[in-house]
């Protein structure tokens, strides 16, 4: 599933619609805990990260045991909230304290474009996956 929505908070609520029905075939927790992490990063993309009405993409697949989503925002600094690499909420924001609560695997990067975040959750426990 791929979307390029507005800069706009307004079209968050659409985003959490269209990444629930996609999930609709993944557990309850899972899908609960990746709608809420995506959630937060396209809110920090759609109110910090774009610039001069840029759009936000956001991608979300599942393949192999797997859910991953990625937003892109087109912004020159990563936003605020998901700076620094420190395992304890700040008060700048919480959003990489609680990404790396609700996520397996979190990347930020920069891009040619501007700041991408990679969020993985495992469909099922760690343990049970096929090597």
């Amino acid at each position: 599933m791929q979307l390029v929505i507005p800069a706009s908070p307004s079209r968050l609520a659409g985003v959490r619609r269209a990444v629930r029905a996609y999930l609709r075939g993944v557990s309850d927790e899972v899908a609960d805990d990746v709608v809420l992490a995506l959630n937060e990063v396209a809110t920090n993309a759609v109110l910090y990260g774009s610039s001069g009405g840029q759009p936000v993409e956001v991608v979300v697949r599942v393949d192999d045991g797997w859910v991953e989503a990625s937003v892109l925002d087109h912004g020159p600094v990563s936003p605020p909230g998901l700076r620094g690499d420190t395992d304890e909420p700040d008060a700048g924001g919480r959003g990489l304290w609680l990404l790396r609560r609700l996520m397996d695997e979190v990347r930020l990067e920069r891009v040619k474009l501007g700041t991408r975040v990679t969020l993985r959750r495992a469909i099922r426990p760690a343990e049970t996956l096929a090597p």
